[in-house]
């Protein structure tokens, strides 16, 4: 069962009522007349076991005892006086028709007394006769509990069936019940925890003790009791449904509160800890590193103080449409994972400049609603610069994207949308809006990337701008991060840098090439201390790296060990296929390997994308599928850079249309007039793959992907090739995108692809496409368009259609430096005991709560039975969601 669900039932099971008894059975009564079966009256618990019977519960004589149901043997005070006595057990007392009167304490334990009814309760004496017998109208105590919890009359039902035996001949359970039972609906202002919603619980109608928990913790909480009544109050950051659970005798309700998350704000919260990092303190943080926030621009800006302009925003003369007020960035209709960075929302319109806006953002189920006004922001006065972008604020942003995507009431998806009204001279137009979708799941790990231009090493001259050096590294951007860090170059000369890297999936090692000497490899194991360098003898460049980081397969088809790659093992059945493989890369199982077939018997010159199996055991590949092929078509065209979906069952790849200048190679290079859109292909069928346009930026209609109105004129050269004449005003963005690599853990409902692409970001990078090189352009002032991108991508794809999403920009890279070949991968496991947020980060595969509650890294899941979403399975059987799907070892959602 999911993580929510077992808890619940462990907790709810403390206040079950009843002795648990090992074994199942029901009683049997054989004696006096009217004598009856607590076991076969009362039906058995959920909760208890067997219904044995006890030496203390036994008959005083006249008659065979009858025994309890599934709720257990009875104990002492179960004991039936004298006469025809039934044997009470943890399903209820059983009575005796007439003569089973209960014995002389005839009563129920702490949680309830029996109710005889117009008969009276049993009686004190014990003794057989109609005085103890179950009226007509008689109920069972606590809806038949047993043992500590209460004894019911006779037949009472135990535990969660809910339902007694009668009493003589009438008697029914007294009825637990929860109030307000009717779904409440609650407008909580984002960041508080009121209003609260008060519960009571009854049983018979009087007041009962119950247990109380919630099956979505982030929405809100409740004491855990028992207690007979218990408030719910909000958490305050997430919206949507949720569920009040009530216990009582191994019994559950369910009671359901709706909650509408409500905000605005007016200016920024320089006093926010999260709006805080969205403030630059000066014009150095608006391009350094990942820029403000992670996403550049000018940050948050000011209140709105001037009533006409406030007025303007909240009613607008227009539309917008006359003065072609759209959004740059984000795309309508991406689709968002949770945990990112908050996104920069960038606009144009023949306004040009203008002097306030307000952003809407609200779920389409009414679970989440916030607006926020903004002046021009500070330090875009202070520099003169036109008010034409502004960030999501992080809080605000983190708080809609917990609550979209989640479930509504009526079990469509809840979806975001965004509204932009803008200000000029006490005029407002709009609102324009986009609509976005929400993954329910959260990106963890980490993206390894290449940079030429980084500022984090400096190890090459000839830069045009700033001292005349630049970097070229590995760095690594950690989920949440605003920044990248160093992971593989450092500063000095040539010798120092390091580029062209791949990564294992579960991120372990990456391989990388030295600037001294390209075909020198040098191999990094990446730990959570840092990475450590170990040069290799044998050099690769571009391998695929096995799943575990331990074996790299290289483009000659040599398998070398990490990181000593002498004595390397034989490899089987590859050369009879390929003898040089452009850009191989592994399946996430280690099962599979893709690759583009360069030469070897029957090769079509690099126009074919093959898939192989692949035995780790014996190094044996087999069963090539020609995947994709391109050789029908004109020399250009070829695909490359392929990898695997987290499935294996489906890979995606770039597929040149246009060389450049460099021509064609297995790399397929990316620069100087280089084209290429991102495909997908069946990994088990013969065929040609399917463009996933939405990622490329093409719609049903066309190209949705914005062009500047006006050309950027520069000046700019690649390896000296002048390239700022290519696409000046990113006409072609569709054809810009390159080299895709995937996550090998799918979260939320979706596989996630991160590749390279030179479109422009919004109006933060408009230079030429191709401008990327530090050696033309000046990477000082100028914000390259060469960037990395995510987009998400369906896990099941169907042949022929288009499977993606429209992408959005990765936050955290640097904004002046160009940045490829994004490797989204796990980090490196945890072993238990360390916390977690999910099993995919432990070594084990299970993050389970600890002895205090926090969640931990387990290697057994919850209650050893099922595992939940991104734990470790074999089979979607493992599952404790019987949707999920067992994909790369982990559970996963294969639907948002």
């Amino acid at each position: 069962m999911p993580r929510t669900t077992w808890t619940t039932a462990l907790l709810l099971s403390m206040f079950a009522a009843g002795t648990q008894g090992a074994c199942g059975g029901s009683g049997d009564v054989d004696g006096a007349p009217g004598g009856a079966s607590a076991g076969a009256a009362g039906k058995a618990s959920a909760a208890g076991g067997g219904a044995g019977t006890s030496a203390a519960g036994k008959a005083g004589g006249g008659a065979t005892a009858g025994t309890s149901g599934a709720g257990g043997q009875s104990g002492a005070a179960g004991k039936s006086g004298g006469g025809a006595a039934g044997q009470a057990g943890a399903a209820g007392k059983s009575g005796g028709g007439a003569a089973g009167q209960a014995g002389a304490a005839g009563q129920a334990g702490a949680a309830g007394q029996a109710n005889a009814g117009n008969a009276g309760q049993a009686g004190s004496s014990g003794g057989a006769g109609n005085a103890g017998q179950a009226g007509s109208a008689g109920q069972a105590g606590a809806a038949g509990k047993a043992g500590a919890a209460g004894q019911g009359a006779e037949g009472g039902q135990a535990g969660s069936a809910g339902q007694a035996g009668q009493a003589g001949s009438a008697g029914q359970a007294a009825q637990f019940d929860v109030q307000p039972s009717a779904p409440q609906v609650i407008t909580v202002p984002l960041g508080k925890a009121t209003p609260t919603v008060l519960y009571s619980a009854t049983l018979g109608g009087a007041p009962v003790a119950a247990g109380w928990s919630v099956d979505k913790g982030n929405l809100g909480t409740i004491p855990a009791g028992p207690s007979a009544t218990a408030t719910f109050a909000p958490t305050g950051t997430t919206g949507g449904p949720v569920s009040v659970l009530a216990g009582l005798n191994g019994q559950t309700l369910k009671r359901q509160v709706f909650i509408k998350l409500s905000g605005s704000q007016n200016g920024a919260d320089p006093t926010n800890p999260a709006q805080a990092p969205q403030i630059p303190a000066g014009p150095g943080d608006l391009l350094a590193g990942g820029g403000v926030g992670g996403v550049g621009g000018e940050g948050l800006g000011t209140a709105v103080t001037d009533p006409g302009t406030a007025g303007a925003l909240t009613a607008p003369s227009g539309s917008g449409a006359a003065e072609a007020l759209r959004f740059l960035y984000p795309y309508d209709a991406t689709v968002w994972p949770r945990g990112i960075l908050a996104p920069l929302l960038m606009w144009d319109s023949t306004l040009g400049d203008v002097d306030a806006i307000s952003i809407t953002l609200e779920t389409t189920s009414g679970s989440f609603k916030w607006t926020g006004t903004f002046g021009k922001p500070a330090i875009a006065k202070a520099l003169g610069l036109p008010f034409v972008r502004h960030p999501i604020p992080q809080d605000v942003w983190a708080a809609a994207t917990d609550t979209a995507g989640g479930p509504t009431l009526d079990g469509s998806i809840d979806k975001l949308v965004v509204k932009l009204t803008v200000a000029k001279g006490g005029t407002g137009y709009g609102p324009i809006s986009e609509t976005w979708q929400v993954a329910p799941g959260r990106l963890s790990g980490t993206i390894y990337y290449n940079s030429y231009g980084t500022k984090l090493a400096r190890n090459y001259p000839g830069a045009v701008g700033g001292d005349g050096m630049f970097g070229g590294a590995v760095l690594s951007i950690k989920v949440g991060e605003t920044g990248p860090k160093l992971v593989a170059g450092s500063n000095g000369n040539d010798a120092q840098c390091r580029v062209c890297h791949s990564v294992a999936a579960r991120g372990a090692s990456l391989v990388v090439q030295r600037g001294d000497s390209y075909a020198a490899s040098s191999s990094y194991d990446l730990t959570p201390a840092g990475s450590v360098e170990h040069p290799l003898g044998a050099g690769a460049v571009f391998p695929a790296l096995y799943p575990d980081g331990s074996a790299m397969l290289s483009p000659t088809g040599q398998i070398y060990r990490l990181p000593d790659t002498s004595n390397p093992p034989v490899v089987n059945g590859l050369s009879a296929v390929a003898s040089n493989l452009g850009t191989p890369a592994f399946s996430p199982d280690g099962r599979h390997v893709v690759f583009n077939r360069m030469s070897g018997p029957g090769a079509v010159d690099g126009k074919e994308l093959l898939v192989m199996d692949f035995d780790p055991a014996t190094f044996t590949f087999s069963n090539p599928v020609i995947v994709h092929s391109d050789a029908a078509q004109a020399t250009d065209v070829r695909p490359g850079w392929p990898a695997f979906l987290p499935s294996s069952a489906s890979v995606v790849f770039e597929r040149q249309s246009q060389a450049g200048t460099d021509g064609n190679d297995g790399a397929l290079f990316t620069r100087k007039g280089a084209k290429g859109r991102i495909y997908w292909a069946s990994a088990a069928a013969s065929g040609t793959g399917t463009a996933l346009d939405l990622l490329n930026g093409v719609g049903p209609s066309g190209p949705y992907l914005p062009k500047l109105a006006t050309p950027v004129s520069m000046s700019c050269t690649a390896d000296g090739v002048q390239v700022g004449g290519m696409s000046p005003d990113h006409g072609d963005d569709v054809d810009l995108n390159y080299e895709p690599t995937v996550s090998p853990i799918a979260s939320g409902g979706f596989a996630w692809i991160v590749f390279t692409s030179r479109r422009m970001y919004g109006n933060e990078a408009t230079i030429p496409p191709y401008c990327s090189d530090p050696r033309g352009v000046d990477l000082f002032q100028n914000v390259t368009t060469k960037k990395l991108w995510v987009a998400a991508i369906d896990l099941a794809p169907q042949p022929g259609k288009d499977a993606s999403h429209p992408a959005f920009y990765l936050p955290a890279q640097e904004l002046l430096a160009g940045n490829a070949r994004g490797f989204w991968v796990q980090d490196p496991c945890k072993s238990d005991g360390a916390s977690c947020e999910s099993g995919d980060q432990c070594c084990n595969g299970y993050c389970q709560p600890g002895g205090g509650g926090a969640l931990v890294c387990s290697n057994t899941p919850p209650n050893n039975q099922c595992s939940g979403v991104k734990e470790k399975c074999k089979t979607a059987a493992d599952c404790c969601d019987a949707t999920n799907e067992c994909i790369n070892g982990f559970c996963s959602q294969t639907k948002p």
